[in-house]
């Protein structure tokens, strides 16, 4: 059984190798995104204020020619970091829940969404002052010249924070950024999980990249409309200043609603799928290709030392 013996695959590799596999696919996995993810930021802030809503050609285009192609890749560190730390925290997290609340050889969906619900709240509670870091960074673009922060870099973003503005605004927007990894975490890794079943049942496809790249899209395109309310949420909280109108989750996802229309909860949806569902391909291809690597190379580690 495919299922089975992957699962107990993972379970040679020790939870310290989990996480660090875990952070370095996120990471290499976002070299590939980042410039849709500024795109996405910069969409969902389009509408602030009753705007009207542009095409993601029409946002490519007023980037490239305000700011040049530099500007794709603004925050590109915080965006390491934010993997650095988020992507280890929550897949270290997740195999960790997982081996505590399965046997071994057991594969059970629901057990897969409590872990990842768990691994969701944990690691990006742990990884919001990242998070912050980087919407500022990426915002900076859009704002009016007396009002950027121009940030060099993301440890300049974490150390000017809270001498500016306090402590407590790292962990601005905490509320919908834990929300939605709890929602991500737990249809992205549990959809993916479940599409690779499906597919292999159904549709006789054999374990390979193929199989990931189908599995990862799923999971994508299921978190992407169950997440993107919260992101745009968290987006319009933490690029906020003080005494903002934005003030809880519940009240900036009702002022978006009341005031531009419910569906523009899920404003700039193409961009979002893009960044997550590209994401989602990139990441858990490149973590295959990573644990393998790791295995073949304890493998060898064993061999010459027997």
């Amino acid at each position: 059984d495919q299922t089975k013996m992957s699962s107990q695959e993972k379970k040679k590799i020790n939870k310290g190798a989990q996480f660090i596999i875990g952070g370095l696919a996120g990471m290499s996995g976002w070299l590939f995104i980042h410039p849709i993810d500024v795109l996405k930021v910069r969409m969902q802030l389009s509408t602030e204020g009753g705007g009207a809503a542009i095409s993601n050609s029409q946002m490519f285009k007023t980037v490239l020619s305000k700011e040049g192609p530099k500007a794709f890749y603004n925050g590109l560190s915080a965006g390491l970091m934010r993997q650095a730390t988020y992507a280890t925290f929550r897949i270290g997290f997740y195999e960790t829940f997982r081996g505590l609340l399965m046997k071994e050889g057991e594969e059970v969906l629901w057990k897969n969404a409590i872990s990842g619900v768990m691994a969701g709240a944990c690691g990006s509670f742990l990884a919001n002052p990242v998070e912050v870091s980087l919407v500022r960074m990426q915002a900076d673009g859009k704002l009016p010249p007396e009002q950027k922060r121009n940030y060099k870099h993301v440890f300049d973003a974490l150390v000017r924070i809270p001498k500016e503005e306090g402590f407590i605004t790292y962990f601005k927007g905490v509320t919908p950024t834990v929300g939605r990894a709890m929602v991500v975490n737990c249809t992205q890794l549990a959809t993916y999980s479940q599409s690779k079943f499906w597919y292999k049942k159904y549709l006789k496809m054999k374990e390979g990249v193929l199989l990931h790249s189908m599995a990862s899209l799923t999971a994508g395109f299921v978190y992407s409309v169950a997440s993107l309310p919260l992101d745009n949420a968290k987006t319009r909280m933490q690029k906020s200043g003080k005494g903002s109108e934005y003030s809880s989750l519940m009240r900036t996802l009702s002022l978006i609603a009341k005031r531009e229309g419910f569906m523009r909860l899920w404003n700039g949806f193409g961009m979002y799928f893009a960044r997550c569902g590209g994401h989602t391909i990139c990441m858990f291809i490149i973590m295959e290709q990573y644990r393998k690597f790791y295995l073949n190379f304890l493998s060898k580690k064993q061999q010459i030392y027997r």
